[in-house]
């Protein structure tokens, strides 16, 4: 949770304070956490809460505060002296509050073998939380534009009306964004400062970081600017650290078109099994030949065969009847054979009902393109998002140049594209400056090691492969065969759980510039 205070009082408060650097070395005052529910016993008796007050404007500190929830679970063996630090955990755009992501994490310690035990035994874990921009004045900018009529996916559908549609929906976002006082203060360079503060407030010398998707990318940038203040630096499931905003963003509609063309080669290498001939120019045209609304729910759904043997059974139908609706396919259904053998056909089934479950209650909306993570948030995180992607990004100023990436996105990879897009037509039309998508040069001092799973839809491997290969002194661990976003704690793959958790507790790199870490149990790879 985030808190604006009120300027006169800030200034009052701040009068006797030279400078926000000192006002930021005021100790932190910890409360017992109430919010440390659903977690086993020892770690809510670890938990702790308290409040740290950054600069609204660093540039300007006297110009008021914000007030940042911070949550803490003490090292385990802290009391027998085997404390070795804090670690903080940078999480993805779209995690939980720390209330909630810090006890949780916390309580994954403890089952993630040995390594991670002693993690939990020797490591505080502090979430920090993040700046959000309904706080001003209890609305957000994406509420204020609900009226609004939207469009449809522009990937389904690349029509002119539609994307009037979206670039009318986009200006006013971002000009609605305009009456938030917080929308040019959130981002990568007063997320990194508000770190550095937190750092000073609980008197440590250093911080070792946990980054988690876009929090890999953040926790990257933090170590180039303070390599002094940063001990070792886990990425889980990171972004690019070399690459920009609107890469992470296009290389989304890159990874699910991969996706897609793998789950079809291994439908059409077995024709026998799955009875879908051998072409797979016939599947993709199959998929493209759904409805607006199927394809817009569905296509960008494919995670895996029984997905795509789904869709291609209720194409079919909808091939013969084109009227049927969510209520019509599900009785079309029982007496559809989706696969030949019954293993198949089951799990075929189970994934049907799954697709239609989401289009019957409207989980498959995906109105500004920021994928399933951003299901059930609320409206002003949303808009947290869109203030982060468009001030840390290089987006351009001519929003119809986002109409010309639509359709080159969907030449490249079809069936692929939602409404990514039109983040691009909201940031080209932000009130504020972009950032700059340099490359951070990190001191030879900084210890990286990177855990990622070899299929990641969210943050892909090809493209967190490009920041390993261009920092000497990086590692890293993949999970070959494994479809996850966040995985360096999973106990059902000890190999990466072992790895990371050493190098948190002990510092100790592998040997190898990259490490695999093959399947338990041989499976199929979807």
């Amino acid at each position: 949770m985030m808190k604006l205070l009120p300027l006169m009082i800030v200034a009052a408060g701040l009068s006797a304070l030279p400078d926000e650097s000192a006002a930021s070395v005021v100790p932190l005052t910890w409360t017992p956490c109430a919010s440390a529910v659903d977690v086993p016993a020892q770690v809510a008796a670890r938990t702790w809460c308290a409040m740290l007050m950054v600069p609204r404007d660093y540039a300007n500190p006297s110009g008021g505060t914000v007030a940042l929830d911070v949550v803490r679970v003490d090292a385990a063996g802290m009391n027998g002296g085997l404390h070795q630090g804090t670690l903080l955990l940078e999480p993805g755009e779209f995690a939980d509050t720390p209330h909630r992501e810090i006890p949780a994490m916390a309580a994954a310690w403890l089952t993630g073998g040995d390594a991670w035990r002693s993690v939990s035994r020797s490591l505080d874990l502090v979430g920090l939380a993040q700046r959000r921009m309904d706080d001003a004045d209890g609305h957000d900018c994406v509420s204020a534009t609900s009226a609004l009529p939207r469009h449809a996916s522009l990937g389904a559908m690349p029509t002119g009306p539609n994307f009037v549609t979206a670039e009318a929906l986009a200006r006013a976002i971002a000009t609605a964004c305009q009456n938030d006082p917080m929308h040019a203060h959130i981002g990568a360079s007063a997320r990194i400062k508000d770190m550095d503060k937190l750092r000073e407030a609980l008197g440590e010398s250093r911080l070792h970081l946990v980054g988690v998707g876009r929090g890999g990318w953040i926790a990257t940038r933090f170590a180039e600017r303070y390599p002094d203040s940063v001990g070792r630096v886990l990425l889980d499931s990171t972004w690019d650290i070399d690459g920009s905003v609107v890469e992470a963003m296009e290389a989304r509609v890159e990874e699910r078109g991969r996706t897609i063309r793998r789950n079809i080669a291994t439908v059409t290498d077995a024709p026998e099994r799955f009875g879908w001939g051998t072409e797979p120019m016939d599947i993709q045209r199959r998929i493209g030949a759904l409805p607006r609304w199927a394809r817009e729910a569905w296509a960008g759904r494919v995670a895996n065969v029984p997905d795509l043997l789904a869709v291609l059974a209720m194409a079919r139908l909808l091939e013969r009847d084109a009227a049927l609706t969510v209520d019509g396919l599900r009785a079309a259904l029982t007496t559809t054979r989706l696969s030949g053998s019954d293993d198949d056909n089951q799990a075929a089934r189970e994934s049907a009902g799954k697709l239609l479950d989401e289009v019957a209650t409207g989980l498959g909306t995906d109105t500004y393109g920021f994928g399933t993570r951003a299901a059930g948030s609320s409206p002003a995180q949303i808009a947290s998002v869109f203030a982060t992607r468009c001030n840390d990004g290089s987006w351009g100023t001519k929003q119809r140049y986002w109409r010309q990436r639509t359709h080159e996105l969907r030449d490249a990879w079809p069936s692929s594209v939602g409404n990514e897009t039109f983040q691009g037509m909201v940031c080209s039309t932000w009130p504020a400056a972009f950032g700059q998508s340099e490359v951070p040069v990190l001191a030879p001092s900084v210890s990286i090691l990177m855990a990622h799973a070899e299929f990641d839809d969210e943050a892909p491997l090809r493209h967190a492969v490009l920041g390993l290969h261009g920092h000497v002194t990086a590692r890293m661990v993949v999970a070959r065969g494994l479809r996850a976003h966040g995985m360096a704690i999973r106990s059902d793959r000890p190999c990466v759980s072992e790895v990371t958790g050493r190098f948190l507790a002990e510092g100790i790199l592998p040997a190898n510039k990259l490490t695999n870490c093959a399947m338990p149990d041989p499976v199929s790879v979807p």
